[in-house]
């Protein structure tokens, strides 16, 4: 039995990594149109989490630099 999948398969170019990485987003939301506003949110609460992070270590850099 043939197993049928809709796959996306993307090469992107490291340097030009927004509009890159949101050619990706376009690509991937169609296969979801009632839920286009959930992913894009959960995209956001994970790019939102990741500059916390880097917040934190940033200010971490700081703290030890400053003694």
């Amino acid at each position: 039995m043939a197993k049928v999948q809709p796959v996306i398969k993307c090469e992107i170019d490291p340097m030009k990594p927004v509009p890159e990485i949101c050619a990706v987003i376009m690509a991937v939301t169609p296969y979801h149109p009632q839920q286009e506003d959930a992913i894009l949110l959960g995209v956001q609460e994970a790019i939102q989490k990741r500059r916390d992070q880097l917040a934190k270590q940033t200010t971490r850099k700081e703290e030890q630099q400053n003694g």
